[in-house]
């Protein structure tokens, strides 16, 4: 790959080339390299990645699992397993879909497995126990039966 007059950065795959800022926006982030951008232009990369996906989709979503699991909750997957398998429904409203880890955001630890409503939901109420009982106290107020 040889850059033609004054590229800053040229796709491996495609040929692309970018020669300012707006044309570097076209290539994929890299701390490491010059520019802060790959030889690879975004849609280069993202055909490999699906293709790579396509090709063994298990190997993928096992490395996503492991990155996730490892970036977000600071465990390893086997711990994840091992806390996700301590409940099949959601300890809040007993469904059995869409289930996620639920954790404090501040010290990290695990509190139990929710659906993804309900974790929403008590996300959305501040994630404390104040902010659940003022939704309460609410609902109580207004409530005016079925």
């Amino acid at each position: 790959m040889t850059l033609t007059d004054n590229a800053l950065r040229k796709c491996s795959d495609c040929g692309l080339e970018a020669y300012d800022d707006e044309g570097l926006r076209l290539f994929t982030n890299a701390k490491g390299c010059k520019h802060g951008k790959r030889n690879r232009c975004i849609e280069c990369s993202y055909k490999i990645t699906k293709a790579r996906a396509e090709k063994n989709p298990a190997q993928t979503r096992d490395w996503k699992t492991k990155h996730q699991v490892m970036k977000r909750y600071g465990i390893t997957p086997e711990q994840y397993a091992e806390h996700m398998a301590t409940s099949s429904v959601c300890e809040c409203c007993g469904s059995a879909d869409n289930l996620c880890y639920d954790h404090c955001h501040d010290s990290m630890k695990f509190r139990g497995v929710l659906c993804r409503a309900c974790n929403r939901s008590i996300g959305q109420l501040g994630d404390t126990l104040e902010g659940v009982e003022r939704a309460l106290n609410y609902l109580r107020n207004h409530y005016e039966g079925k």
